[in-house]
């Protein structure tokens, strides 16, 4: 035996001291780690055979992994995964790096599915769960959970990649006698220590179990999330906007509303952790997006990018200076314009004109009227206007009508924000009705004891209402920043079964925005580039785009609730006594 090769064979023994152990595990959470000490290559060599007998439910799919790099990879069908084990480390004997990281699947329960039934048995709620087999002649290919985690592809593309390389389409696959089969399967991820470690993943990740929520986990999330958005800010100020963690890439793609809304939180984020280089990154990020994306057109100004000038990247631009503690003249002026910018978009009915640019699209009205309306009460803030406090009034109405008869909740955040700010400035008794109306309804929204899956709990989805979109981290973020303005007026006009109502929800909303953050090497395992998601948020549980509103909604949400749980026990969400889980 080489003397090169003794380094696998002992990782590979110390991954069967964890196999044995794994062989007891069967009934327990798929979120419990097994542990164990290193052992060294002689002990595990020298034990008995019949005690390292696995036998294989199914195949199984083993990948050798450093550092995040795919080194090696294969489908197995052997008697025992031991045997599995021993091929996939033989043919990965030359390998100049050792593994870190070995990623097993153990594929069971394959079952074939019918043409007419793909859409039931592979929607995007199985991704990471289940696994795919299409078999055509002669030819098998299998994708694992895990392996569409790491390549953060969906069944879909895969048939229809398995089907354009043999110039097949999905009618000729089924006539000519192709089959798709699912199957379930166990996953485990084994560290190489020492100690060595085994972790059952769920979708590739461990389920964030309610009782892991606290303050002190919020206070972490707060952190990591805001250190997510200060490494994203490059020197000249400009901010990533979408990143593949699966291909280790940046988008070209960008989003003036969701730039700016990041430029707001690293302002908030800055000012509470008391971190004035931070506050100077959020300055010169803001220099840098109005310098890129500002345009000033008829004395009013507006934000431009790829022919589009939208009334709610205005708003944000404006709420972004206005967040600051103190600003010069040149951010002055650039407010000054936007403000008229948006108040030429305003209407005598109430309602606003969403776009300077085309000038015939007047759509996301859901959006941009409410970021209008936040803009101009934290404006009010700053210099009450009786003039402005009208119209805001009468936009206020006119929305809350437009609202009753088209109910979405998307609008819900937004206008709630709005007129919390308002009610705290006016104290004008119509508002928390409003605001309690909208939340109330837009909790119907939140899965927790129905959630088909228990990585979904807490988040913004309800399946019977698909038309409201899918389900999306930004989303739960965003509805967590309304619900925190609503929770925080419920408990100040004294209203505590509205106030705990509201903060069960957040609580909740929190556990599904900690199930989204990358957190550490398992759920990271199949990515190199690590630096660049830790503290970030996925999209959804199973699709691991990271785009910068994912992360900042929720930050924002977070950061408006305070940090000191003991100066807040009054208040529904800090409440000890509150059952939320």
């Amino acid at each position: 035996m080489e003397e090169a090769s003794l380094p696998h064979l002992a990782r590979g023994a110390e991954m069967l001291s964890l196999l044995r152990r794994l062989r007891g595990a069967a009934t327990k959470t798929s979120s419990e780690a097994l542990t164990c000490p290193a052992a060294t290559f002689a002990e595990l060599t020298a034990s008995p055979s019949p005690a390292r007998s696995l036998p294989c439910p199914g195949p199984v799919y083993i990948a050798l992994r450093r550092g995040g790099r795919r080194l090696h990879e294969e489908w197995c069908e052997k008697p025992h995964v031991e045997d599995c084990i021993s091929h996939i480390f033989s043919m990965a004997g030359n390998e100049q790096a050792a593994p870190d990281t070995i990623e097993l699947v153990l594929a069971h329960g394959l079952k074939i599915i019918a043409p007419g039934k793909l859409g039931t048995y592979f929607a995007n709620a199985h991704r990471g769960r289940y696994g795919i087999e299409l078999i055509f002649g002669r030819e098998r290919v299998r994708y694992g959970p895990t392996q569409m985690i790491a390549r953060n592809c969906d069944f879909r593309t895969i048939f229809m990649e398995f089907l354009a390389n043999r110039q097949l389409d999905e009618l000729a696959f089924f006539a000519r006698g192709g089959r798709i089969r699912r199957f379930e399967a166990r996953q485990i991820l084994i560290r190489l220590g020492p100690p060595a470690q085994a972790v059952e993943l769920y979708r590739g990740n461990r389920v964030i179990a309610p009782d892991e929520i606290d303050a002190a986990t919020i206070d972490d999330m707060i952190s990591t999330m805001g250190g997510w958005m200060l490494r994203h800010v490059d020197d000249s100020g400009k901010m990533a906007y979408k990143y593949w963690p699966s291909r280790g890439a940046d988008s070209t793609a960008n989003n003036t509303i969701r730039q700016f809304m990041a430029s707001l939180c690293l302002v908030h984020f800055a000012k509470a952790q008391n971190d004035g280089n931070a506050l100077e990154l959020a300055r010169r990020n803001i220099d840098y997006n109005l310098k890129t994306f500002m345009r000033i057109e008829d004395g009013a100004g507006i934000i431009e990018y790829g022919g589009s000038a939208k009334l709610g990247a205005a708003a944000l631009a404006g709420l972004s200076i206005l967040a600051l503690p103190e600003f010069d003249e040149d951010l002055n002026q650039a407010l000054a314009l936007l403000k008229t910018g948006i108040d030429k978009l305003w209407q005598d009915s109430g309602a606003f004109r969403t776009f300077h640019k085309p000038a015939t699209r007047n759509d996301n009205q859901n959006f941009y009227p409410g970021e209008a309306l936040l803009f101009w009460a934290e404006l009010m803030h700053r210099q009450p206007d009786a003039d402005l406090l009208d119209r805001m009034m009468k936009s206020i109405s006119y929305y809350q009508a437009w609202h009753q008869e088209r109910r979405n909740p998307a609008f819900v955040p937004w206008h709630s924000q709005a007129i919390v700010r308002l009610y705290e400035l006016t104290q004008h008794e119509t508002l928390p009705p409003m605001v309690f109306a909208m939340n109330d309804w837009l909790l119907s929204m939140q899965q927790w004891g129905d959630a088909s899956c228990p990585d979904f709990m807490g988040r913004f989805y309800d399946p019977r209402r698909p038309s409201f979109g899918p389900p999306h981290a930004s989303s739960t973020g965003a509805y967590l920043e309304g619900l925190v303005a609503a929770c925080r007026l419920a408990d100040s006009i004294g209203d505590g079964e509205r106030a705990e109502a509201y903060g069960r929800a957040i609580w909740r909303g929190i556990r599904s925005l900690r199930q989204l953050q990358f957190l550490d090497d398992v759920d990271t395992f199949y990515i190199s580039r690590k630096h660049r998601v830790l503290g970030g948020l996925r999209t959804e549980t199973y699709h691991n785009e990271i785009r910068v509103d994912n992360v900042q909604h929720g930050l924002n949400a977070l950061l408006s609730l305070g940090s000191d749980p003991q100066n807040n026990r009054s208040s529904g969400f800090w409440n000890p006594e509150l059952d939320w889980r």
